[in-house]
């Protein structure tokens, strides 16, 4: 498919990780072929897939005029806003509109077709569909958020899309898996014997099947005494605590439940408790969000540490095709916001994560990899993990 393969000639080339040698072997997968073909193909199914929802909600008249976001959702639900003022510039970037300052443009046809993406990355990168699935799934349930109110989490975690989500979280999906692998890599470097563990919001448990099967493949396993698995989703909790034993051989599990946005010690979690409190993709959702690092930090002992899987954004200005889902959810759009620490919803970018961990009281903080030199190298890899000392 030729708009694929336009944009893996500029999506970069094998880049130096800044990782020791078994890392670097280790995330090479993220920049292989497939690997690039499936994030390419990802970026351009949803823009499309956006724009399939824009003509569904009767933009398409309003935008071939010129219309500016309040004029779009005239007569929609209020939290449409959040959606489509990401929509709108996400379009924009994707080439698929044209802007002139706050109004919106669309010309010509747009190309909509989305099975030829699918034919073609299933050709490249076989058996990796899951993000389609669940962009098509999100295509088909959303439109009452914006015409009846429902709310984002009821559409994204309806009956008929939650096996979906359980498909994309797993670690054999390449275009998840990167998430847990790189901390993963950042968690095992140091890791003290005896170290008790704490997983912030662990969801499907991928990121403990995955360290559970690196550890006991690089001899680490046994320096752990106590993996503590916690979710603020009673679904999540019962079904880690049903399968995660068998699916995670040799992790000292114990469970409980944590919401990250209350206190800690009314919940079971007293200070100094953790050498490592680890948490992909969970704590930008944290309300407030210099409260809960700071509140993080006093779990840890005295050189603990926290580490962070997350999306990073290369520009805070920039939509970024990973957002479109969450987009919908109040949890990822309804937080404290802070000019110089926190002044987005939703995902941020490196140096916001490394300026808020300082200001909160860790003493540094350690990127895996070097995303500044990735950047450079492969501007649309999006994960990292970071590496806190408290």
């Amino acid at each position: 498919m030729k708009l694929i393969e336009d944009r893996l000639r500029n999506s970069g080339r094998q880049p130096d990780l800044g990782m020791g040698e078994l890392a670097q072997i280790q995330a090479a997968a993220f920049f292989s072929r497939p690997f690039r073909v499936l994030h390419c193909g990802s970026e351009i199914y949803t823009a499309r897939i956006v724009m399939i929802l824009a003509l569904n909600l009767g933009w398409e008249s309003r935008l071939r005029q010129g219309a500016t976001v309040d004029e779009l959702i005239e007569g929609l639900s209020p939290q449409s806003r959040h959606p489509a003022e990401w929509m709108m510039p996400f379009l924009v970037e994707q080439g698929m509109l044209r802007r002139e300052g706050e109004r919106f443009f669309l010309e010509g046809v747009p190309d909509l077709e989305l099975k030829e993406i699918r034919a073609f990355v299933e050709a490249e990168a076989p058996g990796h569909a899951a993000n389609f699935d669940l962009l098509d799934a999100v295509l088909r349930l959303v439109k009452p958020f914006f015409t009846e109110g429902k709310s984002g989490e009821q559409v994204l975690f309806d009956l008929s899309v939650f096996p979906l989500w359980l498909a994309y979280f797993r670690n054999e999906n390449l275009g998840y898996v990167s998430n847990n692998l790189l901390a993963v890599i950042a968690l095992r470097e140091g890791l003290p014997e005896g170290a008790r563990i704490l997983e912030l919001g662990g969801g499907a448990g991928s990121f403990a099947q995955l360290l559970a099967k690196d550890g006991a493949e690089l001899g680490y396993l046994n320096r752990i005494s106590e993996y503590r698995f916690t979710d603020v989703a009673p679904a999540f909790l019962r079904k880690a605590q049903r399968d995660l034993r068998e699916k995670a051989p040799g992790l000292p599990f114990t469970f409980s439940a944590l919401d990250i946005n209350k206190p800690f010690e009314p919940q079971g979690f007293g200070e100094g408790l953790f050498d490592v409190v680890v948490g992909i993709n969970v704590v930008h959702v944290a309300v407030d969000l210099q409260d809960v690092l700071q509140r993080l930090r006093g779990l840890l002992k005295p050189g603990g540490r926290l580490i962070l899987g997350e999306c990073l954004k290369p520009d805070l200005t920039r939509p970024i095709f990973p957002e479109f889902y969450f987009k919908f959810m109040k949890s990822f759009t309804d937080v404290n916001l802070d000019p110089e620490l926190r002044p987005c919803s939703g995902f941020l970018t490196v140096e916001v994560w490394e300026k808020a961990m300082l200001r909160a009281g860790f003493s540094r903080v350690h990127r895996v990899p070097d995303t500044t030199a990735l950047i450079k190298d492969f501007p649309t890899f999006y994960a990292g993990a970071l590496a806190a000392e408290a």
